[in-house]
């Protein structure tokens, strides 16, 4: 049943044929069935639905690269985690080839219509491993994410501030693309997996079909710590914790495993931005055909909800760290709609 629920929404998202006012648009998401295509998809039916514009929805893309065409002036919209606007606009990371002052201007670009949680982390391994806690990945090997990215240093990184092990020296990290990544779980060539994912998951079903799961909550000491706080706090993380029965729907398959009933987890945010010269009355009309359809998306998606669609408070979505700012007609659009935006995120002008 679930499975069915997670591969049928792509199908929900099906445009209209009515031609938009002959406005079409390019829009570049992640992988599919995640949130950034779900975004994307749910963008491109409203707004065709609305004759706004047309909108040509790419998914499975690199956002590192997506994001870079959009500020160039060169893709309309794209998926965005926050963390890589930060990034970009200090030269650093995947951005380090740009060179700090390029960066820099073409981060000035990027402007917010909506945010979303990307994804959050979880730790997934079959019960048969025994692992059912952080501290049981010493001298496993564990699938933490592609060969590059953000995703295999934030899995890194939530490892080690858990539990101190490095890869490398304390377990065997192993990385191969996200089309593999289901392969080498079911096949058992990696003990676990810690990797993002939106709640429910596409994934989980298929692994669920293989065998029984634990799936293992951070624990609450360490992620309660300053250590953890502080990297909480870091641009494009936010914190994500919520009552273990919002898992329930996996059934007795999975064993969710947490200390008091909670489980902790930490988020990425994101969310489709566009270029600052956008005209005015295109963003708006985009972001409050969004607003409008946040409902409707709620009762589409089984995810949508966790994934935090139609959320814009600083603490949420962690926009003020990066220096994130919306497009002057989707803040509009927010405060038409009756939501109150953080003081950072008020573009200029």
């Amino acid at each position: 049943m679930m499975r069915t629920l997670i591969v049928g929404v792509a199908a929900l998202f099906i445009a209209g044929s009515a031609q938009a006012q002959n406005i079409t648009l390019t829009h570049e998401a992640g992988s599919a069935g995640g949130a950034s295509d779900v975004s994307a998809k749910n963008l491109a039916e409203v707004a065709a639905a609305g004759k706004i514009a047309t909108i040509q929805v790419q998914v499975g893309k690199t956002l590192t690269k997506s994001m870079l065409q959009v500020a160039e002036g060169k893709t309309d919209i794209s998926a965005s985690p926050f963390i890589l606007k930060f990034l970009m606009s200090r030269g650093l990371g995947p951005y380090s080839g740009v060179g700090k002052e390029k960066g820099k201007k073409l981060a000035n670009n990027l402007r917010l219509l909506y945010p979303y949680h990307i994804a959050s982390y979880y730790l997934i391994a079959f019960q048969s491993t025994g692992i059912d806690s952080f501290a049981k990945l010493k001298g496993k090997t564990i699938h933490n994410g592609p060969p590059r990215g953000g995703a295999l240093v934030t899995a890194r990184q939530i490892i080690q501030l858990t539990t101190g092990f490095k890869e490398g020296r304390d377990y065997t990290g192993k990385q191969i693309a996200w089309g593999q990544a289901h392969s080498i779980f079911l096949d058992r060539s990696v003990d676990a997996a810690f990797r993002p994912g939106t709640n429910p998951s596409a994934f989980m079903p298929i692994f669920m079909a293989a065998g029984k799961l634990n799936l293992v909550s951070l624990p609450k000491a360490k992620f309660e710590s300053k250590g953890f706080q502080k990297y909480l706090k870091a641009p494009g993380n936010v914190a994500n914790v919520f009552p273990v029965g919002d898992l329930a729907h996996y059934g007795p398959k999975v064993r969710v495993v947490s200390e008091d009933g909670m489980f902790r987890t930490l988020a990425n945010s994101a969310g489709d931005m566009v270029h600052k010269n956008m005209d005015k009355k295109l963003a708006k009309a985009l972001t409050a055909a969004y607003i409008k359809s946040i409902p409707n998306l709620f009762r589409k998606v089984p995810f949508a909800r966790s994934s935090q669609f139609g959320q814009v408070a600083d603490k949420k979505m962690g926009l003020c760290k990066p220096g994130i700012l919306y497009h002057r007609g989707a803040f509009e659009a927010w405060e038409e709609a009756g939501y109150k935006l953080p003081a950072c995120s008020k573009p200029p002008g």
